[in-house]
């Protein structure tokens, strides 16, 4: 409804107005172009488009023609600059939410060489690419031969390149790619299609802005928490339970890495120690902070008071770090606030979930109930998928089984979360933090 509502706006302030003008200067005094003619060439457009790398003189032509005349060109865009030359490879970049690096830039007095070797990263349609659908084991990926000395012979030419070692592509198989490492609200909100099990999904939690105006001491807080770059909400991708206290598959003896936050490396009075679950920890360090802060209690907040004097000095000369005032918010008030808090968010959000739809259970019987036996072969289905469907009735049941398949995807992530901030906060106790 907000994609819908934004859409309608664009529609009315730009795109309608301006059609009619193309038209006119096409000669065509009798068409008529809808908001749904607007929606469909949008939902065309970005579920199919690719971020392809083009020449910058491809791009500005009468801006390189000007640069040639004048020597030099002053000129705002989107740039990405090929340091590697030949080969330019998008393997994830579907859609405006491609992996390719953007970074804004003023170009001023840019020499005709350097422009010339600028490459721009431009959303676009190719042609036979944009019609391969989504898979997590993609049978090609799509390259750029960026002089045509590599493969094709034609400079900035692209082509699908099979990732199959052992046997090439069969007659008849079907040509997939990957749009990326998305969860399924990304890959619903952009493309209309989900994949049930999807190991990329993630959980968004926040901590509204506005309810830290209600807490103790909420002006003194706000300003620690941007001392900190504290962050009020965070991803939680699924992955992260694979380092947690249950991981759902056998930990890798390989790896044994341990993850230490910068909570543990500073310390004033050396009386809080480190607590043994900090590597198991699977929420982001800047989201503790945020949390530690709102949910510190009066006594802690004038011991962190207290701490932070001691670094400035009577004459405040500096200011701490970041990284000092974490530690200095930890110190004074440990872990088990801050999990408590995080134990109430994730509780909310699932009480919000099964409010609006029920259980898992409850998502798992709607399944059964909507699963056809085509939707019963296939993981996910696309809007750009060549099969043809049977009618408005499969049409809705196809809908209706992506909504139910995400919806019950965040149950079951708040619920491993959940489960895993009610140990850590037990932990937390034990160990007076």
């Amino acid at each position: 409804m907000l994609q819908k509502q934004k859409l309608l706006s664009l529609y009315d302030e730009k795109v309608k107005g301006l059609v009619k003008k193309l038209l006119l200067l096409d000669g065509d005094l009798e068409s008529e172009v809808s908001f749904e003619d607007f929606l469909w060439a949008n939902s065309i457009f970005w579920t199919r488009a690719l971020n392809i790398p083009l020449p910058h003189s491809y791009v500005f032509p009468q801006i390189q023609e000007d640069q040639n005349n004048c020597g030099s060109v002053n000129k705002s865009y989107e740039v990405f600059t090929d340091q590697s030359g030949d080969l330019i490879n998008e393997q994830e970049g579907k859609g405006d939410e491609g992996e390719a690096q953007r970074v804004d830039s003023q170009v001023n007095g840019i020499t005709s060489t350097s422009l010339q070797s600028e490459t721009l990263w431009v959303e676009g349609l190719v042609p036979g690419i944009d019609f391969c659908n989504h898979d997590l084991k993609a049978a090609a990926t799509w390259e750029v031969d960026g002089t045509g000395s590599s493969v094709t012979g034609v400079p900035y030419s692209m082509y699908l390149l099979s990732v199959g070692k052992c046997s090439p592509i069969q007659d008849g198989e079907e040509i997939s790619i990957s749009y990326g490492n998305k969860g399924n609200e990304e890959l619903l909100y952009l493309y209309g299609f989900v994949i049930d099990d999807n190991p990329d999904d993630y959980l968004m939690v926040h901590y509204p802005l506005e309810a830290i105006q209600s807490i103790p001491n909420s002006d003194t807080k706000a300003v620690l928490l941007e001392a900190q770059r504290a962050e009020l909400r965070c991803l939680l991708p699924k992955s992260l339970l694979d380092h947690g206290f249950f991981p759902p598959h056998p930990p890798n003896e390989c790896d044994n890495t341990c993850k230490t936050g910068p909570i543990c490396d500073f310390s004033w009075s050396g009386q809080r120690r480190m607590p043994s679950y900090s590597n198991k920890l699977v929420f982001p360090e800047s989201f503790l902070a945020a949390l530690r802060t709102i949910a510190m209690k009066q006594d802690e907040h004038l011991k962190v008071s207290s701490l932070l004097e001691e670094l400035v000095g009577p004459g405040g000369e500096r200011q701490p770090s970041d990284t000092e005032v974490r530690a200095a918010v930890w110190e004074a008030s440990g872990d088990s606030g801050a999990l408590q808090l995080l134990l109430d968010l994730l509780h909310t959000k699932l009480m919000d979930l099964e409010e609006n739809s029920g259980t898992e259970d409850r998502d798992s019987e709607l399944l059964q109930k909507t699963s056809t036996e085509r939707l019963g072969q296939h993981a996910c289905y696309e809007n750009n998928s060549s099969e043809e469907t049977n009618g408005s009735t499969s049409t809705t049941q196809k809908h209706k089984w992506m909504s139910i398949v995400y919806r019950r995807g965040q149950k079951e992530l708040t619920r491993l979360f959940l489960r895993e901030a009610e140990h850590a906060l037990q932990l937390a106790l034990s160990e007076g933090n």
